[in-house]
């Protein structure tokens, strides 16, 4: 891993914050958070009174007795065609409802907090998976430098006996074996290749940008010392845990809203009104109101006592999806914190095998310069050590994996990387031309 640590390399760090809110789950975790705290204050708006402008003009026909009583003895007809204009000016203010309003600005406000909460949750999961496309791209590359090392070491070797058979030293045997075991060796460069490829590929479409050239693996967190307290912190700081919380109180604040049908509303209203030529008389007619109404309903069929009970089951329903999220987050979080454990002892003996097997290696190769060693038992102990490379890598890579689904499972892995999560969605190119043309 220490062969491809390079100088001014783009870290995980970088390719997180620089890909992060053009991701498209990101993206519209935060559009749909925007929209609730448009909801929010459109909720909000129910404190506010209400002030409405009325104007009309038009044809107005009028038959009714005050007409046929002005024309009584003139021979006419007793109706009236009029050019009527009205004007009004309305003012509303609710003064109680029950607290529906008050209970719908909570509702909308839980519901802010839940989204703000699947932001952190969209943006820690695709930080993930962005760790887990970026270190496969590092790992593969890693990979493919190994099987190309091997491959040279088996030229070497195909030299070394193809050189010893023209000196009429050694077999058509052994250089068919060190022919076949090259064979392999491309064999294993062409898979690298095509697997780092898949990996490049896989990186695109999470990332949703080209592999950066250089790379940079990343250092080793400062785990908990235990499961416990990786779970105790996750109960802080897991988006999960805190999406379900606000679910319960947008169901509790639900059912308040629901229960406030119980109670009757009262506004304040006043409204000043101006006619002209209406109700088939002449001349200006005008009035003002100032009143306060008083709204309460007997019965509707019982409507709002279903509500009510649905919205206590919402409740239940919100509070059963916590403890479901409750153990989803202990289970999952148990998983990788297992996976540490046990990849950690599994990388210590990994470097112990690899050691060994290249010193079993660089002996057999001094044996067989002078005799006591067969080309098999070389090109063997070549292949072990290759292929206990491999495994090093590959568990080495997982174990680092594993520290950051352990910081994911705890909702901490944007802290742990030093980044913030973004706040608003950019506008896309169409949404600023459309906002300029307003």
């Amino acid at each position: 891993m220490s062969a491809i640590q390079v100088a001014n390399a783009t870290s995980i760090t970088d390719v997180i914050s620089e890909n992060m809110v053009r991701n498209p789950e990101v993206a519209a975790a935060l559009n749909a958070r925007d929209a609730v705290r448009e909801e929010v204050k459109e909720a909000m708006g129910g404190l506010y009174p209400d002030l409405d402008l009325l104007m009309g003009v038009g044809y107005e026909w009028t038959d009714d007795p005050s007409t046929r009583g002005a024309q009584q003895g003139t021979g006419g007809d007793g109706d009236e065609d009029m050019w009527r204009k009205e004007a009004s000016l309305n003012f509303r203010h609710m003064l109680f409802d029950g607290m529906a309003t008050q209970s719908e600005v909570a509702r909308q406000e839980a519901r802010l907090l839940s989204a703000d909460a699947r932001v952190r949750e969209a943006t820690e999961q695709f930080a993930l998976d962005a760790t887990r496309h970026y270190l496969d791209v590092v790992r593969r590359t890693e990979l493919l430098r190994l099987a190309r090392l091997t491959l040279d070491n088996h030229v070497t070797i195909y030299d070394q006996i193809r050189r010893r058979s023209e000196s009429g030293l050694g077999s058509l045997a052994s250089i068919q074996q060190a022919e076949s075991r090259l064979a392999l060796a491309e064999v294993n460069v062409l898979a690298a290749e095509n697997n780092l490829r898949d990996a490049r590929a896989n990186y695109i479409r999470v990332v949703g940008a080209e592999p950066p050239t250089d790379y940079e693996v990343p250092a080793d967190l400062a785990m908990p010392a235990s499961y416990d307290e990786a779970l105790e912190r996750a109960g802080d700081t897991q988006p999960t845990l805190q999406v379900a919380a606000a679910d319960i109180e947008a169901a509790k604040a639900q059912y308040e809203a629901a229960y406030s049908r119980r109670y009757p509303t009262l506004h304040f209203e006043a409204e000043r009104t101006l006619y002209n030529d209406i109700d088939g008389i002449g001349g200006d007619n005008e009035d003002f109101t100032a009143m306060l109404r008083l709204r309460y309903n007997l019965f509707n069929g019982g409507t709002d006592e279903a509500r009510i009970r649905r919205t206590q089951h919402q409740i239940h329903e919100a509070e059963e999806i916590r403890n479901s999220a409750d153990r989803q987050v202990a289970q999952s979080l148990g998983l990788s914190w297992n996976a540490y454990e046990i990849l950690g002892q599994q990388v210590g003996h990994l470097e112990t095998y690899v050691s060994t097997a290249e010193q079993t290696r660089d002996s057999y190769k001094k044996q067989f310069d002078i005799g006591q060693r067969s080309l098999l038992d070389l090109l063997d102990t070549e292949n072990e050590v290759f292929s206990a490379q491999n495994s090093l890598t590959d568990t080495s890579f997982d174990y680092l994996l594993s520290q950051y689904r352990v910081y994911n499972g705890m909702g901490q892995l944007l802290e742990a990387l030093e980044i913030t999560p973004p706040q608003d969605v950019p506008m896309s190119e169409s949404t600023e031309m459309a906002e300029a043309g307003q």
